[in-house]
């Protein structure tokens, strides 16, 4: 599908989602929305690397939550055991590009991959292809700004049933970990940011078609690619309860879905982040970052009454590969998102931020905790001190 047939479909889609946006609640010269601070801030960080590196870091800028890997299992209870001591609740990550996870449950199966359309396979290649600074604005699975983008990451086709029972599998082992929070959910989505054009997907499609032969071809094919979209996360979500049911289940909604971006509301889950702010040039008006924030937390109830909304800022700290954000970009991202009344802000990459002194700046000052705690490791034991 060309970008723009793509644009004219997200056009009348999410147009009902800016009309319901209000003009921004006041700030309050500390920093931040009235409406954000009726609620504690809750940072969320994506990323991964040795726990007794990682942790303290995080819980220094005040991070409350951390989404990391749940394969290297001495490392990721290690996680569990010092995110405890500081406070910070550790969840497992999964997502629809893992095909270890498939081949770990149907070792004697090929991989049910998602099919492009030949146009966008030729896009991929070109994407692949490209080694520019700046990737000539290939956005990477976030809202698109050349003709065809597509994501360079293979995914599987959640149309075939395996795949929920691959997932659940994997769901099991993770929840069998003592301690740990929930399950993070990311890459559940289309590759091409619309559809599959597998053969599963196909005959599944035709019988959508035909339980609704009011629709055209094109709206059929956005319902029927929307409504099983949901409907994998959602399953996916009431699985977690019912092997856990004090788990939580968190997602970031990624990639795009171009008929209507700001789909997250209809995912019954604990917290949905949604991207506010991505990591490219060209970078988001704070107009957009703060629209996009007023939607995320005003319709988080709009489906069901579980979620919560959250807002993800995107930063990468490449500069040979990419722009980096400046320290006042990344603070009026953060502000904007505030001024939007969204409390909770996911950010990828935690590594990133941890690892740029400028960049943790920002978000300390933002989110650091006023009660610091002092944590001794000694031979493998971690042992929380109040400070005096």
């Amino acid at each position: 599908m060309k970008l723009a047939t793509a644009l004219c479909a997200a056009t009348s889609a999410f147009a009902v989602f800016l009309a319901r946006a209000q003009s921004p609640p006041a700030v309050s010269t500390a920093g931040g929305s009235e409406a954000a601070k009726t609620e504690h801030l809750i940072l969320t960080g994506w990323g991964g690397g040795k726990a007794e590196d990682i942790v303290p870091k995080a819980a220094e800028i005040g991070f409350s939550e951390l989404v990391v890997h749940h394969e290297d299992a001495a490392n990721f209870a290690k996680y569990i055991e010092i995110g405890k001591a500081y406070g910070i609740d550790i969840y497992a990550w999964l997502f629809l590009g893992d095909i270890p996870a498939w081949k770990k449950a149907f070792p004697d199966a090929d991989p049910p991959l998602q099919v492009m359309s030949p146009a966008e396979d030729q896009a991929l290649k070109e994407i692949q292809a490209d080694k520019t600074f700046g990737k000539s604005h290939y956005q990477s699975g976030g809202e698109p700004v050349n003709d065809i983008e597509v994501l360079t990451t293979p995914l599987l086709c959640f149309h075939d049933p395996r795949v929920l029972e691959a997932f659940r599998k994997q769901i099991d082992e993770m929840l069998s970990v003592p301690g740990v929070k929930g399950v993070a959910f990311d890459y559940i989505g289309y590759r091409n940011y619309s559809c599959c054009h597998c053969h599963t997907s196909q005959i599944q499609l035709a019988a959508y078609r035909k339980q609704h032969p009011e629709l055209s071809p094109e709206r059929a094919l956005n319902r029927f690619s929307l409504d099983s979209l949901v409907d994998f996360n959602n399953r996916l979500s009431a699985y977690v309860r019912t092997v856990k049911p004090d788990a939580r289940v968190i997602t970031h909604v990624y990639p795009v879905y171009l008929p209507e971006p700001l789909y997250g509301n209809r995912l019954d889950l604990d917290v949905c982040a949604q991207t506010a702010a991505w990591f490219f040039e060209p970078f988001w008006s704070t107009n957009k970052i703060t629209t996009y924030s007023r939607i995320i937390a005003e319709e988080a109830n709009r489906y069901y009454p579980r979620p919560h909304g959250a807002a993800l800022v995107g930063y990468f700290n490449r500069p040979d590969q990419w722009p980096v954000k400046s320290r006042e970009r990344l603070t009026g991202e953060i502000q904007a998102i505030l001024e939007g009344g969204c409390s909770r802000i996911h950010v990828c990459s935690l590594n990133n931020v941890l690892d740029t002194p400028e960049a943790a700046e920002v978000f300390r000052s933002f989110f650091h905790r006023s009660e610091p705690v002092h944590i001794e490791m000694d031979k493998g034991t971690v042992t929380q001190r109040p400070t005096r």
